[in-house]
C-alpha cells in the first residue's frame, strides 16, 4: 500500500546545549586578529601595481564627497598610482577598521602635486582611497 513511511523520532531536548559557553576554537573577533605588518618598500609598490592592473579601487565616503571640491577626479587617482610615487609618511594602524594607513605622494594627469591617503587590502585585491589632497 505505497512506500512506507520513515519513522521520526523524537528530538531530547537533552541534547540541546544547556550553557552559553562555547568550546569552539573559531576566532570570530576581529579585533582579537594578529595584526599583519605594514607592506614597505617595494613590496607596497608591487602590490599597489597588482591592484590597479588587475583589482579594484574604491573610495571611502569622505573622499568621494571631497571630490568635486578638491578637483580631483578618479583619472587623477589612476594616473597617480599607475605613475612615480612614494611613500610620504610612515604607516599608521587604523585600530576602528583594523587596517594600515598609507600617504602616498605623487602628481596628478596634469602634474600636480597629489596625496593619497589609502588602505591596501592585498587579500581581496582592493584599494580603499581614504582621502586625497
Amino acid at each position: 500500500m505505497g512506500k512506507p513511511r520513515s519513522k521520526v523520532l523524537p528530538f531530547p531536548k537533552k541534547s540541546v546545549a544547556q550553557t552559553s559557553t562555547s568550546t569552539s576554537n573559531i576566532d570570530v573577533s576581529a579585533s582579537s586578529r594578529k595584526r599583519e605588518p605594514a607592506l614597505a618598500g617595494e613590496d607596497l609598490q608591487r602590490a599597489v601595481r597588482r591592484i590597479v592592473l588587475y583589482g579594484t579601487f574604491r573610495e571611502s565616503r569622505h573622499s568621494a564627497q571631497d571630490r568635486s571640491y578638491r578637483n580631483i577626479s578618479e583619472g587623477d587617482i589612476v594616473a597617480m598610482l599607475e605613475g612615480a610615487w612614494s611613500l610620504a609618511g610612515p604607516p599608521e594602524w587604523d585600530d576602528d577598521h583594523h587596517s594600515w594607513k598609507y600617504k602616498l605622494m605623487g602628481s596628478d594627469i596634469d602634474g600636480d602635486e597629489l596625496v593619497l591617503v589609502v588602505a591596501v587590502n592585498v587579500e581581496l585585491d582592493c584599494i580603499e582611497i581614504i582621502t586625497k589632497y
